[in-house]
């Protein structure tokens, strides 16, 4: 039988195995829940371009480790993705 993925499935559960021991995963490794947009441009949102660009920091309550100058290195905690996920799509709607 094929394992086919729940699109509904919970955010956290489909999520918790890449987490790392305090909880963060790395914003690559949610690049499926971004619509394909470069994590480069979707870190510059979390932190708003390393804090110069208050109207794009999506990521003001939330908890992330990292500055988007270094993109790739962008972590996000695992109870914070949800949110940040809902106000990528809003934000590019």
């Amino acid at each position: 039988m094929e394992n086919i993925e729940n699109p509904n499935q919970n955010l956290r559960e489909k999520y918790f195995s890449k987490a790392d021991s305090e909880g963060y995963i790395s914003l690559g490794d949610a690049r499926a829940e971004f619509d394909g947009r470069q994590i480069k441009n979707i870190a510059s949102l979390l932190d708003g371009e390393e804090g110069t660009e208050p109207d794009y920091n999506l990521g003001g309550g939330l908890n992330f480790k990292g500055k988007s100058g270094n993109y790739s290195d962008m972590k996000i905690h695992i109870d914070s993705l949800e949110e940040f996920i809902e106000r990528v799509q809003n934000h590019y709607k």
